[in-house]
C-alpha cells in the first residue's frame, strides 16, 4: 500500500496514514461528517492533500475488494 500502514504496535493494528498515527477511519468518518480534505488538511498541515486523497482513495479500494470477494 502506498497511503496506509497497519502496525501491530501502532493504533492497535488499525489502518493509519503512513508515518502517522492517524486512523484512516477517522478520516473517513470526519468527511462523512462534512469536513473537506481541505479542512483536514489544515487540521494536519504535515499531511498533503494528494496523501489524504490518495489515503482515502486506498482505502475505498480495499472496502471495496472486501465487499467483492
Amino acid at each position: 500500500m502506498k497511503y496506509l500502514e497497519a502496525i501491530p504496535e501502532r493504533c492497535s493494528g488499525e489502518l493509519t496514514i503512513k508515518g502517522t498515527r492517524i486512523r484512516i477511519a477517522q478520516v473517513i468518518n470526519m468527511l462523512a461528517n462534512g469536513f473537506t480534505i481541505e479542512q483536514l488538511h489544515e487540521g494536519w498541515p504535515w499531511i498533503s492533500v494528494a496523501t489524504l486523497k490518495g489515503a482515502v482513495e486506498e482505502a475505498t479500494q480495499l472496502l471495496s475488494a472486501q465487499v467483492h470477494a
